[in-house]
């Protein structure tokens, strides 16, 4: 009797790790309240049908059960985009002013985009619904986190920025010019230690984030965080600038290392959900549905 009830309030979630768990949620919450109306006398199909009764319209559940989800997806489009037009802006930016490092951080960015872009579009095919979060308070953009867990993603991000400031450049001050290809060995050894200073921190302290860390929106706040920690050291003292980018202004240096944080922590966050099989954005919650 409960099994069709269930099936159609998870109806609009595609990912069936997600209405699993969702449905593990509902059927604990039609349990609590069927227990509860077999202790006050209803026979036993009378109080499966009151709890079902009182629990809702399972059309109407299936809509505010995936509008997290679909939000996340529409946060994620949305940003992609922005990443899309500022990558062009900047590539259109360069051609003008002959900037060679401003060409390759549009590059980048533009790149990014497109894929991104399309790989969200291709998954969720709602832009409509996506657009219409331009217009949501900004107490919806944080999707309902408090402000406890807000201040720790900015917290950690700015140190993980800091972390990345202050390894960057060190291959370069180890690589000499006698070895095999310098500029190669330098760049990638550089990327690689970058990526494990910044990741490490995440997936060693996203259990203590809590359901924050895979929040689109948050990732996105503590990814700027990071950006700002790791261009003020560069600022502060030039010598924390890895040689690619001793020419970048403090704006460039933002908007890329704000791609780099945002990038490696959607993938630290990705792996980790693979890898944990949980719920994004809603595994630690442990609350009623409604």
């Amino acid at each position: 009797m409960w099994e069709e009830y269930l099936n159609r309030a998870v109806q609009d979630v595609g990912d069936k790790y997600q209405a699993r768990r969702l449905k593990a949620r509902v059927r604990a919450d039609l349990l609590a309240r069927y227990t509860q109306f077999r202790s006050v006398g209803f026979s036993d199909q009378t109080a499966m049908g009151q709890a079902m009764e009182a629990l809702g319209n399972p059309d109407d559940l299936a809509v505010r059960l995936a509008e997290p989800i679909q939000r996340q997806h529409g946060w994620l489009w949305l940003l992609s985009v922005a990443q899309l037009v500022l990558g062009v802006g900047i590539v259109a930016f360069s051609l003008k002013t002959e900037s060679f490092a401003a060409l390759t951080l549009g590059r980048a960015m533009a790149l990014w985009g497109v894929l991104a872009t399309g790989l969200q579009t291709r998954r969720s095919r709602q832009v409509k619904n996506h657009l219409r979060l331009l217009r949501v308070e900004m107490h919806h953009v944080r999707l309902k986190g408090s402000l406890g867990g807000f201040g720790r993603m900015i917290g950690v991000g700015f140190g993980t920025g800091v972390l990345l400031a202050l390894v960057a450049s060190l291959p370069w001050n180890i690589v000499s010019a006698n070895m095999f290809h310098p500029v190669f060995v330098s760049t990638t050894s550089a990327i690689i230690l970058s990526g494990l200073v910044v990741g490490l921190p995440w997936a060693l302290l996203r259990r203590r984030l809590g359901s924050a860390f895979y929040v689109v929106t948050m990732q996105a706040w503590a990814a700027l965080s990071a950006a700002l920690g790791s261009t003020a050291l560069i600022l502060w003292h030039q010598g924390f600038a890895p040689p690619p980018l001793f020419n970048w202004q403090p704006e460039m240096l933002v908007l890329g290392g704000w791609l780099f944080h945002f990038a490696l922590l959607r993938l630290v966050a990705v792996v980790s959900t693979f890898k944990d099989r949980v719920m994004v954005g809603l595994d630690d919650d442990r609350s009623p549905l409604f």
